[in-house]
């Protein structure tokens, strides 16, 4: 006979989410209150149900357990609460639980440092993009009214959705892409809105973007040395003689890499030298 955490593995694998949150809490309930590998499970079947509070709940139980001794064994844990907690708009301690997670990933050479990469770098846009939006909103009243407008619209039409979720009129998957095209439909008014705004005889009107070329894929900051590996992913060159010192791999690939096969980045030294120059609010990022 299947045990309740496997039955749930089995639902998960089916994409039959709610199910398999019903086995996982079945198999805490009975046997396996303090297995962190069941509130980890359970921690993803609540993400892809989009309970984040929930999965934000399993997820810290789940690193509680692993405790600090089997750090690395709770790199999943880690990710998982960045990924609820992102959605709740608590960006900074989400991208502090998405760099752990990175961290233990480079160390351990596990695959899914790229994977969580791409998180931190998204959690560090939407970090910058909250600073960006109470700066805009300082500068133009108005701005800050009509935002707020449009913000409140989009919580009602997710509240819509939510409706027709909980009616059964909508699955899963119909939800999740619902509500990720009210999201994007709402960036693209927001970018329309704030050009509107814009005084071209105020420079700092305009949204001020970080490209993502100058971001450093290790420490997430601007860079301002860069070099090249041979693989052709360039890195600030401090944090990489780092990694290097610290793990003698590549990043990325995990083949062996040593310092002197690292290249100076001379066209890309020069670009990011010269968007400071001209924008020197990026140091800030």
């Amino acid at each position: 006979m299947s045990s309740f955490r496997e039955l749930g593995n089995q639902k998960f694998k089916a994409g039959e989410y709610k199910e398999a949150e019903q086995f996982y809490t079945q198999a805490i309930a009975e046997h396996s209150r303090s297995d962190p590998k069941v509130f980890t499970n359970r921690a993803l079947t609540r993400i892809r149900l989009q309970d984040w509070p929930g999965a934000e709940s399993d997820a810290r139980k789940a690193i509680e357990l692993y405790g600090t001794k089997n750090k690395n064994a709770a790199m999943k844990s880690h990710y998982y609460l960045a990924q609820a907690l992102l959605p709740q708009r608590h960006v900074g301690e989400a991208l502090e639980e998405a760099k752990t997670a990175y961290a233990i990933c480079l160390e351990t050479h596990d695959s899914s440092a790229e994977l969580i990469g791409g998180f931190i770098l998204k959690a560090k846009q939407a970090q910058w993009q909250a600073k960006e939006t109470a700066r805009l909103r300082e500068m133009n009243e108005t701005l800050a009214l009509v935002e707020d407008l449009l913000d409140a619209q989009l919580q009602r039409d997710l509240d819509a959705v939510e409706v027709k979720f909980k009616a059964g009129e909508i699955g899963e998957t119909g939800r999740r892409e619902e509500v990720e095209e009210l999201q994007r439909e709402a960036e693209v008014r927001r970018a329309n809105i704030r050009r509107g705004f814009e005084d071209k005889g105020v420079p700092d009107s305009a949204e001020r973007v970080v490209p993502d070329w100058l971001i450093d894929p290790i420490t997430f900051e601007v860079m301002h040395d860069p070099v090249v590996t041979p693989t052709g992913v360039s890195y600030e060159r401090v944090s990489l003689l780092k990694h290097i010192k610290a793990v003698g791999c590549d990043p990325l690939t995990r083949q062996p890499l040593k310092p002197d096969q690292l290249i100076p980045n001379v066209a890309l030294k020069n670009a990011c030298a010269e968007f400071l120059e001209k924008n020197g609010w990026a140091a800030d990022w």
